[in-house]
């Protein structure tokens, strides 16, 4: 055989070995190549899900809108200033000694990274498998953060994976609540029985349980919106019932709101989850409808907690209708006097006239309600509202309430007050 032709073929053989080394070291399990590699960093790579992108060092967008990491001055800032980049995500773990204490993930362009191995591109399933194992396996910080470089991969299904973990009681109450959370927004959603289950097991972390419940309400397509319901609608547990409750509250979804709405006239809910119901109707998913609804339940309620859910439902929603309820119910002398002074304070919330809270003053007796007039005028700063104090502080004749005007004046800057109270003095 001719020199040349000797020296190709062993050029060939030799890059077929290499190939075959490379290939045999990608096939092994992605843990035992960082189990073997020397101490130090640790670092590998795969292909990003599409809409994840980065500027390849502090942030990552995970959605449109949705970003986790640091960053210098605003979100807006960094987005005008670096480019956010597709994939890979680069997963770099610190090792002391061979033991993993610290992940950091990085998606978008390669930047330098600490000196050490690198074990260069795996598959998303073989990243994906690593990850989740690591996190059902380490402790610390290493489980929870292992998850989030998971849930940024392409095409895998991470579903049953989070799941396990968040069973699995034996692991750190933060790694399972974190597992939770990335069900939630993951697409390979699981069932919500599932999640109903870890929601209703009494005898697990209350933590958990509630992450559960929040899971359930940020499910695709209101998923989990019936299963909430009728937890929030049962009297076996009532913590269970309110904090199902509040996750309800907080939907957007039309179809909560037709259940808060019906949920509020039956009667059968615990106190706790009655005043979440009546709170969230008058929040910023609130309707003309909700208000009507809510003054007309107000008179057939017995408890403290659900009738002041109704004044600060009222408070929220605003609108001259629940203003004038307000200040019906600041009048009537037979209403009890603590709610009383609660509607002057929610009607001055709900954006009453200054000159209808002035009026109310003259019709009024009850000594408490008159000092909390004197504070919403006080905190107006409106010159009807500063008139009205002028003239409580020279003409009342309840001398706890007419200090409480006097003292509200000290403050004030205006010519008018100072000459008043040189004027109290002298009298004095």
């Amino acid at each position: 055989m001719l020199p040349a032709m000797k020296n190709a073929t062993r050029h060939a053989v030799i890059a077929l070995l290499a190939t075959a080394v490379a290939a045999n070291a990608s096939a092994q399990p992605l843990a035992s190549r960082v189990d073997a590699a020397p101490p130090g960093y640790v670092q590998f790579s795969f292909a990003a899900r599409a809409g994840v992108c980065g500027n390849g060092t502090s942030w990552i967008q995970t959605s449109p809108g949705n970003f986790s990491g640091t960053f210098t001055g605003s979100i807006g800032e960094a987005l005008r200033t670096q480019a956010c980049e597709p994939g890979p995500v680069r997963v770099l773990l610190d090792r002391a000694d061979r033991t993993i204490i610290a992940i950091r993930t990085y998606v978008g362009p390669g930047t330098s990274m600490p000196a050490g191995t690198d074990l260069g591109r795996v598959t998303p399933q073989q990243g994906v498998d690593y990850l989740l194992g690591l996190a059902g396996s380490a402790e610390g910080r290493v489980g929870r953060d292992a998850i989030q470089p998971a849930t940024l991969a392409d095409s895998v299904r991470i579903g049953a994976g989070l799941l396990a973990i968040a069973r699995n009681r034996d692991l750190p109450r933060e790694t399972r609540t974190t597992a939770l959370g990335a069900l939630s927004r993951s697409a390979d959603a699981p069932d919500p029985a599932d999640l109903l289950a870890l929601a209703r097991d009494e005898t697990d972390n209350l933590q958990v349980r509630t992450q559960a419940l929040s899971a359930l309400g940020r499910l695709e397509h209101g998923a989990g919106l019936p299963l909430l319901s009728g937890l929030a609608s049962q009297t076996g547990s009532l913590w269970l019932a309110k904090e199902a409750m509040d996750v309800v509250a907080a939907s957007g979804d039309p179809r909560a709101r037709e259940y808060l709405r019906s949920a509020v006239q039956q009667g059968n809910l615990s106190d706790e989850a009655l005043a979440v119901a009546i709170r969230a109707l008058g929040r910023q998913y609130a309707t003309r409808r909700d208000s009507e609804l809510l003054r007309s339940l107000y008179p057939r309620l017995t408890t403290d907690a659900s009738r002041e859910a109704v004044l600060n439902a009222m408070a929220d929603a605003g609108g001259s209708e629940s203003v004038t309820w307000l200040l019906q119910l600041a009048r009537n002398e037979d209403e009890n006097p603590a709610r009383r002074r609660r509607a002057v304070d929610n009607a001055s919330r709900a954006g009453a006239p200054i000159a209808d809270l002035v009026a109310l003053y003259d019709g009024v007796t009850d000594q408490q309600l008159k000092l909390s007039l004197i504070t919403v005028y006080a905190r107006s700063g409106e010159r009807a509202a500063l008139d009205k104090l002028l003239s409580i502080a020279q003409t009342e004749t309840n001398v706890n309430v007419r200090r409480r005007a006097i003292s509200s004046l000290s403050d004030s800057s205006d010519p008018r007050v100072r000459e008043v109270l040189r004027q109290i003095i002298i009298r004095s």
